[in-house]
């Protein structure tokens, strides 16, 4: 029995060992060009190792209207088939959404994928998200858009401004503003927050404004939705956030790791989005 107990053990632990030691694919959406020039993308890409785990990117741009700050070159996810999109969905652990990621200024860049991201989240996917803008709606006229379940969690997004900070008990426990960095979270600068009556969140962090909350994680099947409502649209924004931006990547690669999906990251192929037929 003892012999039997002490083998269980070792197995737990090299289980265990080989979830923190993983490489987590990451796919980092921009719908601002605001993000490129600013230099969030460069930042978050230049992250490839953090504690014991390892990731690697591919950046999406998915506003193609130059005159809304996108970009010629970039990806109309309503001319690519659901297929096609849950095809790149099964390669990847975790999305970023930048600053203004799913749409901003009236602007909703996200049509075309909705049912297929929160297919993805449901099977372990973890998202992470920057604020984003309060003035724009999907077809069906949801705020947000239904590639975020607020048709089952109702939230509002405000139209706000930088604030103070308090994390909750909850936001302490979860490590997310302390590993592996301290941040100072009234160093950061906010913008447009989740607000209502966030029944089924868990709130890591209020704004002291009382506006709303400033940090939220929403649990969804064996996946996760989290945010924080930062501003990273310039370089001066930017600077104080990037001990966060470390910690969302760390804290995402957690809770991805803690949902032991059926597939293995490591036997994971690489897919670029610029490689799908557009």
């Amino acid at each position: 029995m003892k012999r039997c107990i002490l083998v269980l053990a070792l197995a737990v632990f090299f289980a265990l060992a080989g979830l923190a030691s993983a490489e987590y694919k990451v796919l980092v959406i921009a719908s601002d060009n605001y993000v490129e020039s600013g230099g969030e993308i460069d930042y978050i890409t230049s992250l490839t190792k953090i504690e014991g785990y390892t990731f690697s990117y591919d950046v999406l741009k998915i506003n193609t209207d130059e005159g809304n700050r996108g970009w010629a070159d970039a990806t109309d996810l309503s001319k690519l088939s659901e297929a096609e999109i849950k095809d790149t969905l099964s390669k990847t652990d975790i999305i970023y959404f930048t600053w203004n990621g799913p749409g901003h200024d009236e602007g909703y860049f996200m049509k075309g994928a909705e049912n297929a991201v929160r297919e993805w989240v449901k099977n372990g996917g973890v998202i992470w998200m920057d604020a984003f803008d309060d003035n724009f709606k999907d077809d069906q006229g949801n705020q947000i858009g239904l590639w975020f379940p607020v048709d089952e969690f109702p939230a509002q997004i405000a139209n706000t401004g930088d604030s103070d900070v308090e994390i909750t008990p909850e936001g302490e426990a979860s490590g997310l503003f302390s590993k592996p960095n301290t941040v100072d979270v009234n160093a950061l600068i906010l913008d447009d927050n989740f607000a209502g009556d966030l029944s089924g969140y868990k709130i890591l962090a209020n704004r002291v404004d009382g506006n709303g909350a400033a940090a939220i994680q929403l649990p969804y099947g064996s996946g996760y939705y989290v945010g924080m409502c930062i501003d990273t649209r310039d370089a001066g924004k930017l600077e104080p956030a990037k001990p966060l931006i470390e910690n969302a990547l760390y804290y995402c690669a957690t809770l991805k790791a803690s949902a032991v999906t059926a597939v293995d990251p490591n036997d994971k192929l690489s897919t670029t989005w610029g490689e799908i037929k557009r």
